[in-house]
């Protein structure tokens, strides 16, 4: 049927209309969880921590140098010293929003904040 104009029916424009409800639907479901308080996920060579973004702590990671300093302080966290030549860990200034991270290379020690464990599971594997 080349040449003639194709004509929208009510029953094209419901079924329009349900798909795009059910997608708007499973996106809000997917990305809209809140998933809780915000952590600070530490981990050094041999240990790791996990600590609310909102407490108010100081940390010492031990690394093949030495130990790197973290601060976690009014919803922040910085390095505050490193045992690191180069300090980029120290320069890199504080973090607040989950998804950030900083990391010593030198020292082994990685600081990320994660959003709060979810209620549900996300998957499985068998």
């Amino acid at each position: 049927m080349i040449g003639k104009k194709a004509r929208v029916t009510p029953l094209d424009i419901a079924a329009f209309s349900l798909a795009l409800a059910v997608v708007v639907l499973v996106a809000v479901r997917v990305y809209a969880r809140g998933g809780g308080a915000p952590a600070v996920h530490l981990r050094g060579p041999r240990q790791e921590w996990i600590f609310p973004l909102d407490s108010e702590r100081t940390v010492a990671v031990p690394g093949p140098l030495g130990d790197t300093v973290v601060q976690i302080r009014k919803g922040q966290v910085r390095v505050l010293s490193s045992p690191c030549p180069e300090k980029i860990c120290v320069r890199s200034g504080a973090i607040a929003r989950p998804g950030q991270w900083i990391a010593c290379l030198p020292n082994r020690v990685f600081v990320e904040i994660q959003a709060g464990p979810r209620e549900t599971v996300d998957a499985y594997s068998f």
